[in-house]
């Protein structure tokens, strides 16, 4: 019977040859097995079994036994005793031989492994030698020793993370047990730690996409067996965690570490606890996230590198991308996960790579050379699900993609996607340029069911569960739609696309009133934006930190506010040039605490364009500023006017020229339209 390990084969015959029931410990000895090891064994039973009308049962207090027709019990002995033992195949039997070898320093004869494979010493000697190469370079050494066996070296951090990756490779993420022919880790760890998410944590990590909760979930499961046996993770020098007690990690952490602690009667040490948010620092995260993850320190970096991944992605298009707030905010949240993850050799699940590659090849290599700029900072090389993951982000936003889609539709359609942000407006970006004259298009949550309850369509790339509790049809579909996602979408958009919209469920967070006020609050901020501003001269031959000084002089109510406002500007500046030169514009944006109210004004050199060198011929500069606290809405309002300079030649001639009447009367025009919809959307939500 193929698949079926000899010590299971052996633990069935046993049962089946007595009626009486059988103790763990009794088989423990017969078989000369742990009883880790027979349960995990009886783990596979039931499918040899159930063909056969038997059951294994367990009797309180005397042990196993099977259950089931006397004939069938002879019908299955037989069976077991003639055929060929072996695993069901060699993929399974290499990680079943990597598991064992992992599983502690101890010196063990080949016979050691290939007994319970059901293969010869031969095999096992030429599997070690396929494995030997995947563990070196994951700095684990294979050590022979003639007329002893073999053993490993290495560190415990090293063997942690090389059990993570062989499971997430050749194991089975998307349920329990992770194998299909060896049960690692043991079944107290596995149901215990699937208790735990099922009672706390799935809901205190429903910002992570499932990859990474899969992900986490191993991590922790792998880590628990390990300090069940003693294995501890080397202490820290001269710390007692690698994250500031206040953040939000630290105490996601410590939370995660007390359930550890109470389920399974541990004690993590400090330098456990730190690993556990180290693994959530490494996971990625979906659209909305409770928490703002980046240090100051963080921000600065991962802020220098996008605009170097921007710059060597697509030279051509790097000044109109590195004023896109979507793909900054997009990528500066992906890099900082994902330089956890790479400096921790941390490999995410292969789940995009082929369908990015081969589907947009041009797009993977141009981002294969933007990553070029991680590969040079960390020193090392980037995987390819990182490209691929990364592309996502780039793809997004050359098809204009953004949050919230702000065009009228007819039917009004939610995209539920729960795979991260990049990927959420990669699949909204194909649904709205297919359908853009059928639809209004929104990307939604699917924890939060009453907003949901205002739509036509919902249209998700996981069956949505709980859908039962509200009545409208949902369309799963890939995260790249093939031709038959397309087909379905049509047909449902055909079916409902004329369906009445009368009434609709009010959000439960504000009344009419609250609503009626955020929109009136944007109002007058926008007025204010417009109706101050203005041109104001500077010398052609000032440099630019004159300029910054000048500009944040006049912007500055007071000499605290006017040096808030130059140090923003010039941190800015460090991070990414605001000289953009294809444009012949300098563009000053920043947050800043040292306004009360947005800015938008234009300052003009006295004679045509800045004669300094720095500048490469810009014409003028527009300064654009928003207070430290500004609603989400102003700062897509902020990237409505930058993207203008790019798509209109004939708004960056007209500021070009600093005619202010014209200047503020095309800007009312690209603002306009987006102030209605919001206003029409935030009044109805």
């Amino acid at each position: 019977m193929r698949g079926i390990s000899p010590r299971l084969t052996r633990i069935l015959e046993i049962l089946l040859q007595t009626d009486a029931p059988v103790s763990v410990d009794k088989l423990s000895e017969d078989l000369g097995s742990s009883r880790r090891t027979l349960f995990r064994e009886l783990k596979n039973a039931d499918k040899i079994l159930k063909p056969y009308g038997l059951s294994l049962t367990s009797v309180p207090g005397k042990g196993l036994c099977l259950s089931g027709a006397a004939g069938e019990r002879l019908r299955l002995l037989p069976v077991l005793q003639k055929d060929d033992l072996l695993p069901g195949n060699r993929r399974e039997r290499l990680l079943g031989l990597l598991l064992d070898l992992l599983d502690s320093f101890d010196v063990h004869k080949l016979l050691y492994f290939s007994d319970p494979l059901g293969v010869s010493e031969a095999t096992v000697s030429n599997d070690l030698d396929t494995l030997e190469p995947w563990l070196k370079e994951r700095s684990i050494t294979l050590v022979r020793k003639p007329g002893q066996g073999v053993c490993i070296g290495g560190t415990e951090e090293a063997i942690r993370r090389a059990i993570l990756q062989s499971l997430m490779q050749d194991g089975n993420m998307g349920e329990l047990p992770y194998l299909k022919s060896y049960d690692y880790p043991p079944a107290d760890v596995a149901w215990g730690t699937g208790e735990l998410f099922d009672r706390s944590l799935n809901r205190a990590l429903a910002w992570m996409t499932p990859d990474s909760r899969d992900m986490l979930r191993l991590f922790l499961m792998v880590g628990i067996e390990r300090i069940q046996k003693g294995s501890i993770l080397p202490g820290l020098p001269g710390a007692d965690g690698r994250v500031p007690d206040n953040s939000y990690l630290y105490r996601l952490s410590e939370f995660i570490a007390g359930k550890i602690e109470a389920r399974f009667s541990l004690v993590l040490p400090p330098q456990e606890r730190a690993a556990i948010a180290e693994q959530i620092k490494s996971c990625r995260s979906m659209l909305n996230n409770p928490f703002d993850p980046m240090e100051a320190k963080d921000y600065a970096v991962i802020q220098t590198l996008v605009y170097e991944m921007i710059e060597r992605f697509d030279p051509e298009l790097a000044p109109s991308l590195k004023i896109n707030e979507n793909l900054i905010n997009g990528l500066s949240l992906h890099l900082w996960a994902a330089l956890n993850r790479l400096e921790k050799q941390i490999e995410l699940p292969n789940t995009l790579h082929d369908q990015v590659a081969e589907k947009y090849p041009e797009l993977y290599e141009k981002t294969k050379q933007a990553v070029t700029a991680l590969e040079e900072h960390l020193h090392t090389a980037v995987p390819s699900t990182e490209v691929s993951l990364i592309a996502v982000h780039f793809y997004a936003v050359l098809f204009n993609i953004e949050a919230r889609n702000i065009r009228k539709r007819t039917l009004r359609v939610c995209v539920v996607c729960v795979a991260g942000i990049g990927v959420s407006y990669m699949l909204s970006s194909q649904i709205r340029r297919r359908y853009r004259d059928d639809i209004e298009i929104d990307l939604g949550d699917c924890s939060d069911i009453t907003s949901l309850e205002s739509y036509d369509l919902l249209i998700s790339t996981i069956p949505l569960e709980r859908m039962e509790k509200i009545n409208k049809p949902v369309i799963v579909v890939n995260s790249f739609l093939t031709s038959e996602d397309h087909r379905r979408i049509r047909e449902a958009i055909d079916k409902y696309a004329f369906v009445k919209r009368t009434v609709y469920t009010l959000s439960a967070r504000l009344t009419l009133t609250d609503r009626l006020k955020r929109v009136t609050e944007l109002l007058e901020l926008v007025r204010v934006l417009f109706s101050n501003f203005a041109v104001f001269p500077i010398k052609p031959d000032c440099g630019f930190e004159e300029l910054v000084k000048i500009s944040a002089s006049h912007f500055g109510a007071d000499r605290e506010s006017a040096a808030l406002i130059y140090q923003a500007l010039v941190d800015r500046e460090a991070v990414s040039s605001q000289v953009i030169a294809p444009l012949e514009i300098v563009l000053l944006h920043a947050r800043t605490a040292g306004i009360s109210a947005p800015v938008l004004s234009l300052v003009m050199p006295e004679y045509g364009v800045f004669t300094q060198g720095y500048f490469q011929g810009a014409k003028c500069c527009l300064v654009m500023l928003l207070p430290a606290r500004s609603p989400r809405e102003m700062t897509e309002i902020m990237g409505i006017i930058s993207s203008a300079l790019v798509d209109s030649r004939n708004f960056l001639d007209t500021v070009h020229a600093g005619d202010t009447q014209k200047i503020r009367a095309i800007l009312e025009a690209e603002v306009s339209e987006y102030l209605a919809q919001y206003s029409r959307e935030t009044i109805k939500d």
